[in-house]
Order: C-alpha cells, then sequence, then structure tokens
C-alpha cells in the first residue's frame, strides 16, 4: 500500500515480499493493533521508513521480529498500538490515516460490498472482488448446539469489528449454523480490545448472570483483555479463563504470558471443559497440522493482490 502510493521499490519486480504473515502475526502478539486499519498503519508506516527514511541505516536492518518485541515494550508501558507508531516513526513515513482506511476498505469488501453496504463507489481498486469472499467457517454448523448440550447454555462474541464488518459476520455464521447462537455481541466501537470493559459488557449481557467463563481468542489483545478483567474485577464478578488458538511456535510466547489453555482449533474449546483433555500442561500433545492447514488456507488461496489506482 505505502510503496504503492509513494512508489517504492522493494524488489517487487523480482517476485520479493515487502513482508510476511509471520511479520504480521509478531505484531498481532505484540498488542494494540487488533483494529485492522491500525495494522495496516502501523505496517504501511514502517515499511516506508525502512526503505525511504531509514534507507541504509541499522534502523533500517533491524528485523519485524525486533520492532514487534519494541512494540510489545511500549504496550507493557502503557504507550503501545498508534501512540507508539506516531512516536517512533519519522512523521513523513506516517500517511493519511484515512486514505489508509478507505483503501483497506476496498481490499475488506470490493468494490460491490463497499457499494452494497456504505453506499460509496470504489476509487482505488474498482473492479475487485474483495477479500470478504474468502471468509470461511472454522466450525461445524451443529457446533454451538453441541456446547450448549454439554453444559454451555450462553455464548458471546467479543469482536474487533465494527460496523458493517460485524453485521457481515454475523451473517455468514447465522447462514452456516442456520441459528443465531450468541446471547451478546460487543464491537469494537463499543469496548474495543483489550479494554476490560468489553469483557464487562459482555458479561452484562448474558440472561440471568455469569456465574464463570472461557474466553477463547487469537491475538495479544484477547489475552490481555482477560487479564485486565482479572486485574479490575471484584470478588463478586465471575472468573474468566483465557483459550488461545495459536501457531505452534506462539505456544511458548502465550504460556509464559499466562494462557489457561492452548487450543489448535475452535471445537477443542470443549476440552478446556472440566475433566477435558487439552488442559495448560500438555504443551506437546498438539497435533498442529491440522490446525495450520485451516489457519492458513483462505491467505494462500486468495486472489493475487492487484495493483492500487492512486490517480
Amino acid at each position: 500500500m505505502a510503496g504503492v502510493i509513494y512508489g517504492l521499490d522493494w524488489g517487487q519486480r523480482e517476485g520479493k515480499h515487502l513482508l510476511t504473515h509471520d511479520d504480521v502475526i509478531a505484531f498481532k502478539q505484540a498488542g494494540g493493533y487488533n483494529d485492522d486499519w491500525d495494522m495496516c498503519y502501523l505496517l504501511a508506516t514502517l515499511c516506508t521508513a525502512r526503505l525511504r527514511e531509514w534507507k541504509g541505516t541499522p534502523l533500517a536492518e533491524r528485523s519485524f521480529e525486533e520492532w514487534a518485541d519494541l512494540a510489545y515494550g511500549a504496550t507493557r508501558a502503557g504507550h503501545g498500538g498508534m501512540e507508539w507508531v506516531r512516536a517512533v516513526m519519522p512523521a513523513s513515513a506516517q500517511l493519511d490515516y484515512q486514505v489508509i482506511g478507505e483503501i483497506y476498505h476496498e481490499f475488506y469488501w470490493g468494490a460491490d460490498e463497499l457499494k452494497k453496504r456504505y453506499g460509496i463507489t470504489a476509487r482505488y481498486l474498482p473492479d475487485f472482488y474483495g477479500y470478504v469472499h474468502n471468509e470461511e467457517m472454522f466450525f461445524p454448523p451443529d457446533f454451538f448446539r453441541q456446547l450448549r448440550a454439554a453444559g454451555i447454555p450462553n455464548l458471546g462474541i467479543i469482536t474487533g469489528r465494527v460496523g458493517p464488518e460485524v453485521d457481515i459476520a454475523l451473517e455468514m455464521m447465522e447462514a452456516h449454523a442456520r441459528e443465531r447462537w450468541w446471547d451478546v455481541v460487543v464491537s469494537a466501537d463499543l469496548a474495543p480490545k483489550p479494554d476490560p470493559r468489553a469483557l464487562q459488557l459482555a458479561i452484562a449481557g448474558i440472561p440471568g448472570g455469569v456465574g464463570g467463563g472461557l474466553y477463547i481468542g487469537d491475538t495479544g489483545d484477547d489475552l490481555d483483555m482477560v487479564m485486565n478483567y482479572r486485574a479490575v474485577k471484584s470478588k463478586d464478578d465471575p472468573d474468566i479463563l483465557i483459550a488461545m488458538l495459536v501457531y505452534e511456535h506462539e505456544v511458548e510466547v502465550y504460556k509464559q504470558r499466562g494462557a489457561d489453555f492452548i487450543v489448535r482449533s475452535v471445537m477443542d474449546v470443549v476440552e478446556c471443559l472440566p475433566g477435558g483433555l487439552t488442559l495448560a500442561g500438555r504443551w506437546n500433545d498438539l497435533d498442529w497440522d491440522q490446525m495450520e492447514e485451516g489457519l492458513h488456507r483462505n491467505r494462500h488461496e486468495s486472489q493475487p493482490t492487484p495493483s492500487i489506482d492512486m490517480d
């Protein structure tokens, strides 16, 4: 995105990648970038600075993993996310946030859905189909009926999405499961993760109250939200456990950060129930092949990224 806007060269004509999926995952671990616009802004700014403002300096040679470690340190200190980007990155490398968001929307929605959902005509990618059509459900249609049968009567969603992005996710899940299985939905415009209010709102929205719960997430902000909730909860508030759905190379990271469970798929959440098998001590028993295949499928089968018309 930034490379196209500024006409930068990172070897793309020779097939070189500007960054990898693992680079993105590293910043998801760092926390502070659960919002996709913020993540795009961070990566666009960092890549621009490495290729232009910092070119030929040690800062340009610093790996994305090293930058993600610094971002994590800033998050721990309470100055992560966009605050860290604006403080650390050169001002001349920071793009217009609204432009980043508009291009993100066109990539995600595609021209037709963008017009349908927002009434907006695509400016940069007028013929793009949209990555939204690559989304798929990673659970069987009767999964949530099985959960209720296993003794979990209430279910909720806390999402980093807002507006129509929430709507389409709920539409797809309802069509897949043939029911609205959730009792409450907390979107980022109500309380963005890792704000513990998101979890408090979800608990408050469960009919009849909550005696305890299990939250499943896949980013640093998910874990931090639960940890932040624990830090502010009163003795009368319900205890919430956290299960992390992560890649194999992330297991030790989230183990050290205090995750109660590690799961290889959403379906494995049932094994975290009393009497379940996948407990925090069984790190070496996980079969990662199935999980990796599912998590990578929609990325590897995505259509090629089109060029952006900035005129």
